[in-house]
C-alpha cells in the first residue's frame, strides 16, 4: 500500500497573527486584511533568509547549515 505523504504547508495562520497582535495594548482593532498581509510578508522574509543562507553555506562548501551561516 503506498504511503500518503503530507504536503508541507509553510503558511503562517492569520488567526494566530491576529491573536499575537491583539496581545499588544497599543494595537486597537485590526482590519481583516492585515494578518493576511503580515503572513505573506513573513513567508517572503523566511524565503529570502533561507535562500541567502543556502548560498552562503554552498560558498563555504559546508554540508550542514549552522547559525554562523545566518
Amino acid at each position: 500500500m503506498p504511503s500518503k505523504k503530507k504536503k508541507f504547508n509553510a503558511r503562517f495562520p492569520p488567526a494566530r497573527i491576529k491573536k499575537i497582535m491583539q496581545t499588544d495594548e497599543d494595537i486597537g482593532k485590526v482590519a481583516a486584511a492585515v494578518p493576511v498581509i503580515i503572513s505573506r510578508a513573513l513567508e517572503l522574509f523566511v524565503d529570502s533568509l533561507v535562500t541567502k543562507t543556502s548560498l552562503i553555506t554552498k560558498s563555504r562548501n559546508a554540508k550542514t547549515l549552522t547559525t554562523s551561516h545566518l
